[in-house]
């Protein structure tokens, strides 16, 4: 067994948690206890677990024990698709946004369920980001309308808009000093603005993250992360090669966060394999994200800028990867992922039946430092 095998040996499962429906997106509470989940049945979804994390399972245990798990009532209130969702650090807010343009902002105290504040139609249509500043006191929102918002979380008033410029914007991410915000549209353009003022503070660019194909506009950059000390922004999308299927190769774009220059391309996998559709940094100094693609395809990694590749990749199949959340302990990591029938199996619609997908949310312990 090489080195490189005995650390991807590593990633354990510790639970796979069921899901009823389809999920987009995962994030822990503040302290840890609450995993919540962004339903496609306009609801949030939550399991409550120990603040310390799962324990690990017995070396002769086949298969995980979800005892540690609860699953609570879920949350509702949307009206389409909930599509983003964010939590505090400060531990007050759980925040949500769906594909009809509402913001609804709770306590983020699992016994708490009616709104704080809300906004019917925060956006014009499907809210694809949202960011909270580092000090919790700001909410930053993006989408289809192709305007960014800023709103103040104590009480939901709007602080500034301004129009992101001519195309969809897909992701959003404070810098760590708080003094400036990434937005990234479908054409593979990073906007850098001053969000105090709504002034441009100049444009980065991951080009290849963009075709025309078939009269279709495909890519975008779909996710955007700085690293702590906020010198490297990660970049996550795809090299679209087909617009027919989506068909593009996942990839991680890392830019020098001094003037946008291109410290590293990575490509995991190939066209079958589609976007990197969400990427977190880790304060051990390393890359997390999750690809997914056609039918059954998808990847969670692991990923070092030193490196010419990711150092831990999922040990067994996980189809469609959509979102990766860090707990607050920063040794287990929560991984979405979809199984199912893709929407309509042949062989049961003659009963009529038409099985959706759902996600189960796997949650594994990382590999030792």
């Amino acid at each position: 067994m090489t080195h490189s095998e005995s650390v991807r040996s590593e990633l354990r499962l510790l639970a796979k948690l069921p899901a009823t429906c389809q999920l987009s997106m995962l994030r822990y509470s503040a302290d840890g206890g609450l995993l919540l989940a962004a339903g496609r049945d306009a609801r949030l979804h939550r399991w409550k677990l120990p603040p310390e994390g799962l324990p690990l399972p017995a070396p002769d245990q086949k298969q995980p024990d979800m005892g540690s798990a609860e699953s609570l009532t879920p949350l509702t209130g949307h009206n389409g698709w909930v599509s983003c969702l964010a939590t505090s650090a400060d531990g007050r807010w759980l925040i949500s946004g769906d594909t009809w343009g509402r913001l609804i902002c709770r306590a983020q105290a699992a016994d708490q369920s009616e709104p704080v504040w809300q906004h019917a139609e925060a956006h014009a249509g499907w809210l694809r980001a949202m960011a909270l500043s580092p000090d919790s006191q700001q909410l930053a929102t993006c989408g289809a309308d192709r305007m960014i918002r800023l709103w103040s979380t104590a009480d939901g008033s709007l602080l500034q808009q301004f129009s992101g410029g001519g195309q969809d914007l897909y992701a959003l991410a404070f810098h760590p000093d708080g003094n400036r915000l990434a937005v990234g549209d479908l054409q593979g353009v990073i906007g850098l603005w001053d969000h105090h003022t709504g002034q441009s503070l100049g444009q980065w660019e991951a080009r290849e993250f963009y075709k025309l194909s078939y009269i279709q506009e495909v890519g975008g950059v779909r996710g955007l992360a700085w690293n702590g000390a906020g010198t490297v922004l990660a970049a996550a999308g795809c090299i679209p090669e087909n617009g027919g299927f989506v068909q593009g190769i996942p990839a991680l774009r890392l830019l020098n966060a001094a003037d946008g220059s291109l410290l590293q391309q990575l490509k995991l996998g190939d066209n079958q394999e589609g976007f990197v559709h969400e990427v977190t940094w880790h304060p051990q100094d390393y890359w997390m994200g999750v690809c997914s693609g056609q039918p059954g395809r998808g990847r969670f990694f692991l990923h070092r800028s030193s490196a010419d590749a990711p150092f831990c990749q999922n040990p067994a199949p996980l189809a469609n990867c959509h979102s990766v959340a860090l707990h607050t302990g920063g040794r287990q990591v929560a991984v979405l992922a979809n199984e199912g029938t893709y929407g309509q199996q042949k062989s049961m619609a003659r009963e009529g039946l038409y099985p959706g997908n759902t996600s189960p949310v796997h949650l594994f312990e990382l590999p030792a430092d």
